[in-house]
């Protein structure tokens, strides 16, 4: 997924509405190539993200309160501390809109303007700061000169921008051969798609399947299909909201089954969000409007890229993206099961109805005249019974057909509810995984998951990397604490680990405890069947509600009951359960006084 220049000067506009104005409070350095920033303006605090990773450089405004997660202070932040820390945020701009590069213009009380640049160019990316005269004060990354052959960038020296590219413009530019060099693009062999990112500047592969889209009704369209004027109008289209601001944002959500029949089907399911864009975007999946482009990429990086609980960066967020991108496919694939399942069951009484008719074709078809195109059977009610003939079988061929359909019908009406049931567990079990792994606080924990997914048959993995993932596992153990009473309470943080809380390390008269409707820990008050005092249930009630997916609800509900109560799901998955006699108990899911 590609932050490029068009989504860029959608984020531009953003801060510009939101930002400028502002005073900049506080900078932290959240990671090796992030910095944050919280800016106050127009009456509340907004927490802005400056990522120059090589893979996933962005900007954009955040929910949550950032913070520090790296430990030792980088030059570059000390020099941010001192000239743009208490200093108002002038201006926002995107000095040419078809490349990644972003001016945020300060000005200090005691130190005057400063400029910070974001350039979000691959492997180029790069932080600068740069004082009234263009020259650069420091910057995150410093090129030396004659580095691969990048401009020079270091502390003292003047300011350059990147050069040019040598392509075509999105649009019109006043050339007076613009039309004939953009018709010159459509004689090139190869996609459409991958003909504009080599020509057209400021044209990403995501920006340019959307175009080939929207030109050939094609995403891989090949470029020879295109008809100039339809790319021009295309490109005219997207890039026309840089000077109008009439901006669509949204989420791409990968393709799944219709929402319909998840829910006719009950089951409760978010679709993995694959990508974003600052357009409405014509994807293989669903595009769902954002109320900003902010949003849309807060959605898709939190997903890709999960915070740790405290806000700071996430050190396992490569290897957590992957599994939660194998989670995602996972998921994709029962939901497709379970619509193919739909179409395939027959309608109730079905199969009952066509062996009547076969055995009444059976009976008649004597008496039934060539080419004839209805039987009309009178079987004592207000309608006959009206078979349609098939021209193309005799009778007694066509009713060994509907036989051998009923017969087909009978065992798709037993087998599909089983096979429903397996697939429903299924996907409650991926649910549980996806809120374990964004649970997960180290290594072992998820690889836990992974392992799960694996043992599941939802991935194939060599079994040797497997084996090394057990071992690691191994170290992750249940939470245990003690309330107010004594008692201990266990705590299960992934499927295995609430297969272990729940039919290892309790007995039957212990307490047994899990958020209703909702992924999450088994928690068992280990009580032995004495009495638990209201103390004790409110501590593990809200361990229970924390350690879920409801984490922060102001309110959430908790079944409590014995664990004999517990008892596995039949064909279930790993921690999977169903139980009785349950209380239940509403609590904030926040962790207790401890």
């Amino acid at each position: 997924m590609h932050f490029d220049a068009l989504t860029l000067a959608c984020v531009t506009d953003e801060l510009k509405r939101t930002l400028v104005g502002g005073r900049a409070q506080q900078i932290l350095r959240l990671d090796e190539t992030s910095i944050g920033l919280e800016i106050y303006a127009q009456h509340q605090r907004h927490y802005l993200l400056l990522a120059v990773d090589a893979q996933k450089s962005r900007v954009h405004l955040v929910t949550q309160k950032l913070r520090r997660g790296a430990e030792q202070p980088s030059p570059l932040l000390m020099l941010l501390r001192k000239y743009v820390r208490d200093s108002l945020l002038e201006n926002v701009r995107q000095p040419e809109p078809t490349e990644r590069v972003l001016h945020f213009h300060f000005v200090h009380n005691e130190h005057g303007p400063t400029t910070l640049v974001a350039e979000m160019l691959g492997q180029r990316s790069n932080l600068l700061l740069l004082n009234a005269e263009h020259k650069i004060l420091d910057c995150l990354r410093r090129v030396w000169p004659g580095e691969k052959g990048e401009r020079s960038l270091l502390p003292g020296q003047l300011y350059h921008p990147p050069l040019p590219q040598a392509k075509l413009a999105p649009i019109d530019d006043g050339s007076p051969d613009y039309y004939q060099r953009l018709a010159e693009l459509t004689n090139l062999d190869g996609k459409l798609w991958k003909v504009l990112t080599n020509t057209v500047t400021g044209s990403s592969p995501t920006l340019a399947r959307e175009v080939a889209w929207r030109v050939t009704g094609n995403l891989d369209a090949a470029a020879q299909e295109a008809n100039v004027l339809a790319l021009a109008q295309a490109l005219q289209e997207l890039w026309s909201p840089v000077v109008t601001g009439d901006w669509q944002p949204g989420i791409w959500l990968e393709e799944t089954s219709s929402p319909a029949l998840s829910k006719a089907e009950g089951v409760s399911d978010n679709p993995p969000v694959v990508g974003f864009s600052a357009y409405m975007a014509h994807v293989r999946g669903e595009f769902v409007p954002t109320a900003s482009i902010s949003a849309a990429l807060e959605k898709f990086f939190t997903q890709v890229q999960p915070q740790k609980r405290s806000g700071s960066a996430d050190t396992y967020a490569s290897v957590r993206g992957q599994v939660s991108a194998e989670l995602g496919r996972a998921k994709a694939r029962i939901l497709r099961q379970l619509a193919a399942l739909a179409g395939d069951e027959p309608a109730p009484g079905a199969s009952a109805q066509i062996r009547t008719q076969a055995e009444w074709l059976l009976a008649l078809n004597t008496q039934i005249e060539p080419n004839q195109p209805l039987l009309e059977v009178d079987v004592g009610e207000d309608e006959p019974l009206k078979i349609i003939l098939d021209p193309r079988k005799t009778p007694v061929e066509q009713a060994q057909q509907m036989f051998k359909t009923a017969a087909k019908w009978t065992r798709a009406a037993q087998i599909i509810p089983e096979r429903r049931l397996k697939l429903q567990n299924d996907l409650e079990f991926l649910t549980q995984l996806g809120s374990d792994l964004a649970l997960a606080e180290n290594q072992p924990e998820i690889a836990a998951v992974r392992e799960e997914l694996h043992q599941g048959g939802f991935l194939a993995q060599p079994q040797k990397k497997i084996q090394k993932e057990r071992v690691n596992q191994s170290v992750s153990q249940p939470l245990r604490f003690f309330s107010p009473q004594g008692f201990a309470i266990l705590v299960g943080r992934n499927a295995r680990q609430n297969e272990q809380v729940t039919f290892k390390l309790s007995n039957a008269e212990d307490l047994w405890l899990h958020v209703r409707g909702a992924p999450g820990a088994h928690v068992v008050i280990r009580s032995a069947g004495q009495k638990v005092s209201d103390e004790t249930l409110q501590m593990a009630a809200q361990l229970a509600a924390y350690y879920s997916s409801l984490r922060g609800e102001k309110a959430a509900e908790v079944s409590i009951t014995r664990r004999r109560f517990v008892t596995r799901v039949a064909g279930g998955r790993t921690g999977q359960v169903q139980l009785r006699h349950e209380d239940v108990m509403t609590v904030a899911a926040v962790l207790p006084t401890l």
